[in-house]
């Protein structure tokens, strides 16, 4: 594995962790913080492009411990948070 697919590794992992660490707030609207949303819609976004563009980015998103956040994140009642969650979880799901 060379240096650029180690850094794109350590770049998902770190994406994927915010997106649980702030999945929460996405998911309860009683505690719904927008400071709290922004970093979570730029990951999620993020994540997106990369599972756009690269196969071994969306095997390594499927195959993280953390997918199911993304799975759940479908259900959040920000649209574009639920959007960016779909479009991945779709990208991850086939082959394409």
């Amino acid at each position: 594995m060379n240096l650029i697919s180690h850094f794109a590794y350590f770049v998902m992992q770190t994406l994927l962790k915010l997106v649980s660490d702030c999945s929460a707030v996405a998911l309860n609207p009683s505690k719904k913080e927008t400071a709290s949303e922004s970093p979570l819609k730029v990951a999620l976004f993020s994540l997106a492009k990369m599972c756009s563009n690269r196969q071994i980015c969306r095997q390594f998103v499927k195959s993280s411990e953390l997918f199911w956040v993304i799975a759940r994140l479908n259900h959040s009642p920000e649209t574009n948070i639920a959007h960016y969650a779909s479009v991945i979880a779709a990208k991850v799901g086939g082959d394409s």
